[in-house]
């Protein structure tokens, strides 16, 4: 089997090209800054340059793309989108048009004087040219994390958590966070534009399709090769394979860029989970709301009054398990007051979301 894993994160998208006939540590991989980072660079050029902006393509992910919109409005400069681009902003349009963007209706013609910059998660075109240049073939088959909290009129964040709720509740084994453009729930709008955007980008190779922004295109979207999963999910299954004795309770905390998510895992399934902002919590927090979640004191409240996402507990061990520590900023934990392993699957911590992926598209292929 050959794949494309993308885990796509708030600061770098991590690559690899997963060969089943090569050992692990031989496949190439990239690690390259996140497309939220490439888009705010784009918009800031237009700022430095006086030029409007104008927003195509599809939801994607927002924080510094988001900041980079903000500050070109803030400069008396113009920004134009297409509705499924402005949805990076707000999931609300009335509260992007309150921002000062003026919304495009989607799939029509618009002339203006402005530098058009599109917006997407994956620039499949982009990774394709640059394992070009090393003579490497793009696999036909792929498996993208991207972090979804979901559309949401209201709070995204106690939307988020009733999505990890239900799927927890309902079992929370690998194979239920792993999804194909099939059986995308509609309201994880991210994922959808990801599954739209590798479907769209295999028709214009083909030359069936010209633009790669439309969001209505692609009714053969499950002909693509493709599954999805949430970045911190896929760390978790990532990383887990790194303690000291998988079939014992654990607790695995993947410290991000933007966001540190931490997970019970019992008997190969979250059974609890919380999530929070890594620029708002220090290790004593940290350290606190690990001890809580082990022992299934910690409430949703706590850690949604505090600024993070929510929490959400099935099970708990009652005690504290072994702790497996991942992700970019995993230097917070080296003050833990706990005893911790930090995580480097195969040797490559960066990589510990994409192996996640390679799980998640074997468990959908019958492999785990």
């Amino acid at each position: 089997m050959q794949s494309v894993a993308i885990d796509v994160g708030a600061g770098t998208q991590d690559i690899l090209i997963y060969d089943s006939e090569k050992q692990i540590e031989q496949c190439f991989k990239m690690v390259l800054p996140s497309q939220t980072m490439v888009v705010a660079k784009r918009i800031r050029n237009a700022t430095h340059l006086g030029r409007d902006v104008f927003l195509t393509g599809d939801v994607m992910g927002g924080g510094a793309c988001v900041r980079a919109v903000k500050e070109h409005l803030k400069a008396g400069l113009q920004v134009h989108s297409t509705e499924a681009a402005a949805k990076t902003i707000y999931d609300d349009l009335n509260r992007v048009r309150h921002l000062g963007v003026t919304i495009v209706p989607q799939n029509t013609e618009y002339e203006i004087d402005a530098v058009r910059i599109e917006t997407a998660d994956i620039d499949l075109p982009a990774i394709r040219q640059m394992l070009g240049l090393f003579g490497v073939d793009m696999p036909e088959t792929f498996a993208v994390a991207v972090q979804d909290h979901g559309e949401s009129m209201g709070s995204n964040r106690i939307f988020r958590f009733e999505h990890l709720r239900r799927v927890i509740d309902g079992g929370g084994g690998l194979r239920s966070f792993v999804y194909t453009p099939g059986t995308i729930p509609p309201y994880l709008t991210r994922m959808s534009a990801v599954a739209r955007s590798l479907s769209l980008a295999d028709a214009d190779d083909d030359g069936a399709v010209d633009d790669v922004g439309a969001v209505d295109a692609a009714d053969d979207v499950d002909d693509v090769d493709v599954v999805v999963m949430d970045t911190g999910h896929a760390a978790v299954f990532g990383a887990a394979g790194a303690a000291e004795d998988q079939r014992q309770p654990m607790i695995v905390l993947n410290i991000g860029n933007g966001h540190t998510l931490c997970a019970i895992v019992m008997d190969d399934r979250i059974t609890g989970i919380f999530e929070h902002h890594t620029r708002q919590i220090t290790i004593e927090t940290l350290d606190m709301y690990v001890e809580k979640l082990a022992s299934g004191t910690l409430t949703f409240e706590e850690i949604f009054e505090s600024g993070g996402h929510g929490c959400h507990i099935r099970d708990a061990p009652g005690e504290m398990p072994q702790i497996i520590v991942t992700g970019p900023k995993r230097r917070i934990a080296e003050q833990s007051r706990h005893d911790v392993i930090f995580a480097a699957p195969y040797g490559d911590m960066m990589l510990t979301g994409c192996f996640g992926l390679i799980k998640g598209l074997s468990s959908v292929r019958g492999g785990v």
